[in-house]
């Protein structure tokens, strides 16, 4: 199969903002679509569900998310507001669409573009990888949701950027 990208056009630059995302997001899809099968990723699935997350909060809750480690606090809003129940919808749906997987996929890019790391796919599910640490942004945001956790993700976040 003939090479359609270069591998520096692969990279995510995880702290651009969100705009430049979905750009890079519809680049690499389109060029799978076009048959470059390679460019589906562990990183590349995780963005696109990162960037519908954004969406979902912008467009359901008028929260304003980026990849700034300023959004953390602005996380936290978009959780709590999913554990009262303002949003209805199924959080973990057997799908690639839940929205547990994607507000997993946010957290995950956030703390990617601001402590570092890189995703993994382990024995025991995705994580990022910070320093050699993983961090399980699912099974966080599984615990919150369910209503079994309450660390806030302000707290989450600060315990994750410790192993930078």
């Amino acid at each position: 199969m003939k090479r359609l990208d270069n591998e520096d056009s692969r990279r995510i630059n995880y702290s651009a903002d969100i705009s430049e995302l979905e750009r890079f997001y519809e680049r690499q899809f389109g060029m799978i679509k076009k048959g470059n099968t390679d460019l589906v990723t562990l990183e590349l699935v995780m963005l696109g569900k990162a960037l519908d997350f954004v969406h979902m909060a912008g467009k359901k809750l008028g929260i304003k998310l980026s990849t700034g480690e300023s959004s953390v606090k602005e996380f936290e809003e978009v959780l709590d507001a999913l554990c009262r129940g303002v949003v209805q919808d199924n959080f973990f749906s057997e799908d690639n669409g839940s929205i547990a997987g994607s507000v997993s996929a946010y957290l995950g890019v956030l703390i990617i573009a601001n402590i570092g790391g890189s995703w993994e796919d382990t024995e025991n599910g995705k994580a990022v990888n910070v320093n050699g640490r993983y961090a399980y942004v699912d099974e966080y945001v599984e615990r919150r949701l369910l209503g079994l956790s309450e660390l806030d993700a302000v707290t989450y976040y600060n315990s994750v950027s410790v192993a930078k």
